[in-house]
C-alpha cells in the first residue's frame, strides 16, 4: 500500500481505508432517490448503485448513438499505462465491464450520463463500490461523456472507478468528472 512518503500519494490520506473491513453492501433505491441525487441536464443516463449496473433506473440507449453493453469480458481491454495497487483492486473487484461505443461518423445529440451512486456505512466497516467503464469513439465520431459520483448517505466507503478511452483519429471527446461525494468518503477514479 502507499504511504504518503511515495510521492503521488503525499496529500492523500489512506488511513482510513487501510483501517478498515471492507465489505460489499447493495440497497435497493428507489427512482425518486435517483432523481434526487441526479443532475438536472438532458442527457442519456445510465445509473450505477454500489457498484452494480440497474437497468430499471437507467435510460434507453436505442437510438441514442451511444453503443452500450454491460458484461463481465476483459480480455480485450488495454494494459494500464502506470499500474498500481488501487487500479489492480479495482479492476478486480468491478463487478462487470459497461463498453460504450460511438459508431464512425456519428454524433449523438444528448451526452451520456454514467451515474453512480454509493452508499456509505458507520463503524469499522467500509462499504466498496468499483466500476469499469470502457469508450471508444470511432473514426470522425463526436461525443459528451460525464461521469457522476455522489452518495446515498453521509457515512463513510471506497469508491473505485476506471474509464479507458479509445479515441480514433479525427474524433472529438468531451469527458467531464463530477464528484460529489462527502469529505469522509474516499475516491478513487482514474
Amino acid at each position: 500500500m502507499p504511504t504518503r512518503k511515495h510521492e503521488d500519494w503525499k496529500y492523500t490520506p489512506l488511513e482510513g481505508l487501510t483501517h478498515s473491513q471492507f465489505i460489499q453492501q447493495c440497497v435497493t433505491i428507489s427512482a425518486a432517490q435517483r432523481d434526487a441525487l441526479a443532475l438536472q441536464i438532458d442527457a442519456v443516463r445510465l445509473v450505477f448503485v454500489d457498484g452494480r449496473f440497474m437497468p430499471e433506473l437507467s435510460d434507453s440507449t436505442q437510438n441514442s448513438g451511444f453503443d452500450v453493453s454491460v458484461r463481465d469480458e476483459r480480455q480485450t481491454l488495454a494494459a494500464p499505462v502506470q499500474p498500481e495497487v488501487f487500479l489492480h483492486l479495482t479492476e478486480s473487484l468491478a463487478q462487470c465491464v459497461t463498453y460504450i461505443q460511438v459508431r464512425r461518423n456519428q454524433r449523438p445529440t444528448r451526452p451520456l450520463l454514467l451515474m453512480h451512486i454509493t452508499q456509505g456505512v458507520d463503524g469499522d466497516e467500509l462499504n466498496t463500490a468499483h466500476y469499469r467503464h470502457h469508450l471508444a469513439l470511432a473514426e470522425g465520431a463526436e461525443a459528451t461523456v460525464i461521469e457522476h459520483y455522489v452518495s446515498l448517505t453521509a457515512a463513510k466507503h471506497f469508491t473505485g472507478a476506471r474509464l479507458t478511452m479509445n479515441v480514433a483519429d479525427n474524433a472529438q471527446l468531451r469527458h467531464i468528472k463530477l464528484a460529489f461525494e462527502k469529505c469522509v468518503q474516499l475516491s478513487l477514479c482514474a
